[in-house]
C-alpha cells in the first residue's frame, strides 16, 4: 500500500497539472478566435469602403487567410494562426492604402474634367471675346 501513494500523488499532480493548464489553452483559443471574428468584422467594413471595388483580389485573398486561421484554430496550431493573422493585419492596411489612393485618384480624375470643361470655356470666351472685338473695329472702321 505504501508504494501505490507516491505514484497516486503523481498522477493526481498530472491531473491538476493538465487541469491547470487546459484554461489557458482554452483561453488562448478564445483570444485567437476573438481576433479572427474582429479581423472579419474589419473585413466587412473594407468591404463596404471599398465602392469603387479597387481591391477586389486582395479583399478575397484577406478571406482566404482568416479562413486558413480559423481552420489551424480548430487544429490548434496557436503560432501559425498568430503569423495568418499578423499577415492578414498587413493585408488590411494594404486595402485601406489601395482604398485610399483609388478615391484620391477618382476625385483627380473628376477635378481633371471640371478643369477641361472650364478651360474649353475660357477658350470659347475668349473666341467670342476676339470675334466681338473684330466686329466692333468693322463698325467703327464703318462709321468712321
Amino acid at each position: 500500500m505504501r508504494a501505490r501513494w507516491p505514484r497516486g500523488i503523481g498522477i493526481v499532480a498530472v491531473l491538476l497539472a493538465l487541469l491547470v493548464s487546459r484554461p489557458s489553452l482554452a483561453g488562448e483559443e478564445d483570444d485567437l478566435q476573438r481576433q479572427i471574428e474582429t479581423q472579419r468584422a474589419g473585413l466587412n467594413d473594407l468591404e463596404r469602403l471599398d465602392d469603387l471595388h479597387a481591391t477586389t483580389d486582395e479583399l478575397t485573398l484577406l478571406k482566404t487567410w482568416l479562413d486558413e486561421a480559423w481552420s489551424l484554430r480548430s487544429k490548434h496550431e496557436y503560432d501559425l494562426v498568430r503569423e495568418v493573422l499578423d499577415r492578414c493585419l498587413g493585408q488590411a492596411e494594404l486595402i485601406r492604402q489601395k482604398i485610399a489612393a483609388a478615391k484620391l485618384r477618382a476625385q483627380l480624375q473628376k477635378r481633371e474634367t471640371s478643369l477641361r470643361e472650364v478651360r474649353a470655356k475660357i477658350t470659347a470666351a475668349r473666341k467670342a471675346l476676339q470675334e466681338t472685338t473684330v466686329k466692333k473695329k468693322a463698325l467703327e472702321g464703318a462709321n468712321s
